[in-house]
């Protein structure tokens, strides 16, 4: 079975949503007893938004067999780039549930940084493609996820648990990434069914 470079663009951008939408909610869920519950979610919503961006990079990728438009680029390495962030999200999550350490917290947060990265990628791709409606709410969507992802970064490197300011980073940035991703997926959609 061989999908063109569009339906993958747009089955990644359901698993996005799905993935951002499970992480958000371990974000979000409080309470000591519920604390591995929240990073089992955090962790399986990377794993499937991995797979969501490397779909998308392979979308992208097909794209580009007609063109060499350099904004296809900077989506391909973007889409990698989070994938690989969000790879190493879910790994340090694993290892956080498994046996906490500072290391993990610290490879968590620049999962989450390099996630931030690849998002910028991918919006500076979609504002140099010939734009549209539906391009300027593909870099709004993948704008939000950078900045949320940033948010999430430093919410990560709160120390303290239960602190109030570590709570409003992560749940913060869990939803702005989750809004991000509905928008950014609405935006291909759209543009691929017109």
């Amino acid at each position: 079975m061989d999908f063109k470079g569009e339906e993958y663009l747009s089955i990644g951008s359901y698993f996005l949503v799905i993935g951002t939408l499970i992480s958000a909610l371990g974000e979000t869920v409080q309470g000591s007893d519920l604390n591995d519950f929240n990073k089992k979610l955090i962790r399986d919503g990377n794993a499937v938004q991995a797979l969501g961006n490397s779909l998308q990079g392979f979308g992208r990728i097909k794209l580009t067999e007609n063109t060499e438009e350099e904004s296809h680029f900077y989506g391909i390495i973007g889409s990698f780039i989070q994938a690989g962030g969000n790879t190493m999200n879910s790994a340090a999550v694993n290892l956080e549930i498994v046996n906490p350490s500072a290391s993990a917290t610290r490879i968590n947060a620049l999962g989450s940084s390099v996630q931030s990265i690849g998002a910028a990628l991918e919006a500076e791709g979609a504002a140099n493609r010939e734009g549209d409606y539906f391009n300027n709410l593909e870099v709004l969507g993948s704008s939000l996820i950078s900045i949320a992802t940033m948010l999430d970064s430093a919410g990560i490197l709160i120390r303290d648990e239960m602190s109030l300011h570590k709570r409003l980073f992560l749940a913060t940035g869990g939803w702005l990434e989750f809004i991000g991703a509905s928008i950014g997926a609405y935006a291909i959609n759209k543009r691929d069914a017109d």
